[in-house]
């Protein structure tokens, strides 16, 4: 992390180097101030609207700088707002200067390249009425060319930072990148409007800044009540049967790590999490009798707990937000049964980590298999549950190093043999 710090923080003062020697310095260093500080507030306070993306309205910010400055202080005027705003008082209280220095260079880059792409659209002499229409056409090009340069430094930047962590592909953020552009494209109308008609209309700038932050602030909110919603359905089930406590949460993982194997987008490994996290929601309508046998269930038992369950599910799948992973989960029990027609590959992978984890999981009723056993029982079964998707799974936790299950066939015997005593006790 440090080399990447150093690496980081190198290209953003070359930059702001460059940009000493080839810009006029901002002309009005009281607007420059009041837009800095504007911009350091919306970076701060930055939400997350998909996939641990951050992001706010200051793209206006940059692009209304642009236009109040002009061609031949645009581009220093706008690094030296995005140089100051790294600024973070969590990293100045925890003494922290990698996250600082790479943050320095990724947002000098990102906001030097886009505005650097800006200025040709803007007029060489004093800005008019009619200049209007091409400054905000440029304005949405070069915001293009923003975000998409400030999206793939912070997927670099992850991805030597946290190996682990995987980032939303360009095509899933589209709507992201959409947005950016019209407010960018807005934040030049609005840096032309102060030129035209002066400082009168500051207040009012301010104002339309905080409003396009709000937006995005909504739209936040709603995403986090969303998962908040699920997350309290699978409290409720947790309650009610423990043992779904940690099967959910290995089933979510192994979903996860067959998920990326595949190749599947963020946006739909964030629907198999979910699925994954809610498959069991639907035994909150299963009778005491079924949920809780101390022995395996029969066809008929069997049969009945999943009709108990699909009525649960045909409910939530009425909120429109829920219905996607809803209908993950509900299908993964036809892939179970063997009486899936065309099943997604979300609803087979949830199948394959469901009866993995179940094998490899010991019950009050048998012991946990090993990990090679129940493996051979998921190739056996390959032809129903999906063969590209069983060997992916496989693939995927070999590949992991993690063991499940019973460390070999001794111990799994042991177990078996502690099982039924204490079954014969009861």
């Amino acid at each position: 992390m440090t080399l990447l710090a150093v690496a980081f923080a190198t290209a953003g003062a070359a930059v702001l180097v460059v940009l000493f020697l080839t810009q006029e310095l901002p002309h009005s260093w009281t607007l420059w101030v009041v837009l800095a500080g504007t911009f350091f507030a919306l970076e701060f306070s930055s939400v997350e609207v998909t996939g641990r993306l951050l992001i706010s309205s200051s793209i206006m910010v940059e692009f209304t700088a642009a236009v109040a400055f002009g061609r031949h202080s645009a581009v220093l005027a706008v690094a030296l707002m995005a140089a100051v705003a790294v600024l973070h008082p969590d990293d100045l209280r925890q003494r922290r200067w990698r996250q600082p220095a790479v943050n320095f260079g990724q947002l000098v880059v990102s906001a030097s390249a886009g505005i650097a792409v800006f200025v040709p659209f803007l007029p060489a002499g004093p800005t008019t009425a009619s200049d209007v229409p091409l400054i905000a056409l440029g304005a949405a090009f070069a915001a293009v060319i923003h975000s998409t340069c400030n999206f793939l430094l912070v997927s670099f930047i992850v991805a030597r930072m946290y190996p682990g962590k995987t980032m939303p592909s360009w095509s899933a953020t589209l709507p992201t990148h959409i947005a950016l552009t019209v407010l960018g494209a807005f934040g030049a109308i609005l840096g032309a409007a102060f030129v035209l008609a002066g400082p009168m209309i500051l207040p009012l700038m301010i104002v339309t800044f905080l409003v396009g932050h709000v937006g995005f602030a909504t739209y936040s909110n709603l995403r986090r009540a969303h998962e908040e919603t699920i997350k309290g359905f699978v409290k409720v089930v947790e309650a009610l049967d423990p043992y779904t406590r940690g099967h959910t949460e290995r089933v979510a993982h192994l979903c996860r790590m067959t998920g990326e194997w595949m190749g599947l987008s963020h946006e739909r490994l964030e629907i198999l999490r979910w699925a994954a996290l809610i498959h069991d929601v639907g035994k909150v309508a299963v009778p005491a009798d079924l949920l809780f046998k101390p022995g395996p269930l029969d066809d008929a038992e069997y049969g009945r707990m999943v009709r108990h369950m699909r009525v649960v599910e045909d409910s939530l799948a009425q909120a429109t937000f829920l219905a996607p992973m809803v209908a993950v989960a509900a299908a993964h029990h036809a892939v179970v049964e063997g009486t899936a027609t065309d099943p997604p590959v979300e609803s087979r992978i949830l199948a394959v980590a469901d009866t993995f984890d179940a094998m490899t999981s010991t019950r009050s009723y048998r012991s946990a298999v090993t990990q090679a056993d129940a493996f051979d029982h998921l190739r056996r079964r390959a032809e129903v549950l999906g063969e590209e998707v069983v060997t992916a799974f496989i693939a995927a936790v070999e590949a992991s190093g993690e063991i499940y299950g019973s460390p070999d066939e001794e111990s799994s015997a042991q177990v078996e043999r502690l099982v039924r005593e204490r079954a014969v006790r009861a």
